[in-house]
């Protein structure tokens, strides 16, 4: 019951101040980094598809859940093209969100390529007050009312910049700030995020990486992962959320994978909370499943190693 109230107290507050829309948070942003950049649209070089859905706070009434669905596709003349079907619910906030990028790569140097994305997003979010009705046992009129904003309409980019061993990337995913009545508003979200892949022995290799991400009315937050991976089968390694405001760790966990074939690729993450929200929940949980197959393009780009439900030297 302690749990309840206090997310219901916590939706609330949010709902009466602003209704802000926050983007989706993954920890397994490494292995479908299309998330976060336009940019990574076609960059692998082949194509993949896949379902992903984050469980955040388990045991926490009305805590974050996110069901996603993507496509990622390399086409011919080195452009790409990728969809993502989002929807999130965190109490009686619930939002849809369909996104579409575009993306373009050259081969800059004898290593090193860059690829420009653009984004199209066009998401809706509801708040349905009655659902606290059953939770916080108010007869309070308000908690009848049902916000809703209405379908709203943003734009991204961002820039890739990668060989086959390093990456780096930067991006304004949801670049515009939107308001409308009902106070709300929609947050621009920046992301800075790079890593490496090394190889350790001819069995082991190791790709250690970081994002950090900023937005309005959210803390500064830094990711950093470093996975090995073991004949190109099995993906597993730790990562760690600080908050940059508060100079603190929020979460710490793992991030695991697994080759099934040489086409489906199974993910999984744990986070462990080290906040103040630790004291209601141990547990967060994300587990996707991807398929991956061979571009009919013939453009100038191998899959790049750093993206690690690839299996390289297939």
């Amino acid at each position: 019951m302690k749990k309840s109230i206090y997310i219901a107290a916590l939706v609330l507050m949010c709902s009466f101040t602003a209704m802000s829309q926050q983007m989706p948070m993954y920890g397994q942003y490494i292995f479908n980094s299309s998330v976060l950049n336009p940019a990574q649209a076609g960059a692998r070089g082949d194509n993949q598809a896949g379902i992903l859905g984050r469980y955040q706070w388990v045991g926490i009434d009305g805590a974050p859940n996110t069901q996603t669905a993507f496509a990622n596709l390399s086409l011919p003349h080195d452009i790409g093209f990728a969809l993502g079907i989002y929807q999130d619910q965190a109490g009686p906030v619930r939002e849809f969100t369909l996104q579409t990028d575009v993306a373009y790569s050259s081969r800059i140097s004898q290593d090193w390529y860059l690829s420009g994305g653009l984004r199209l997003v066009a998401n809706s979010m509801s708040i349905n007050l009655a659902d606290l009705d059953d939770i916080i046992g108010t007869s309070d009129p308000l908690l009848g009312m049902d916000h809703r904003s209405g379908l709203k309409f943003n734009m991204g980019a961002g820039l890739l910049a990668f060989t086959n061993k390093h990456f780096v990337g930067i991006s304004m995913p949801r670049a515009i700030k939107v308001h409308n009545t009902d106070n709300y508003t929609a947050s621009r979200h920046f992301f800075i995020y790079g890593g490496s892949s090394f190889d350790i022995t001819r069995e082991i290799s190791l790709s250690p990486s970081g994002m950090f991400r900023k937005a309005a009315q959210a803390p500064m937050q830094l990711d950093i992962n470093a996975i090995g991976s073991y004949e190109n089968m099995i993906d597993f390694g730790p990562m760690i959320r600080s908050n940059l405001a508060r100079g603190v760790i929020d979460a710490i966990g793992f991030v695991a994978g697994y080759h099934l074939n040489d086409n489906w690729y199974f993910g999984y993450m744990y986070e462990f909370p080290t906040n103040r929200i630790s004291t209601a929940t141990k547990q967060s949980h994300e587990i996707s499943l991807r398929y991956q197959w061979k571009s009919a393009s013939s453009g100038i780009f191998r899959t790049p190693g750093f993206f690690l439900n690839d299996r390289r030297g297939k």
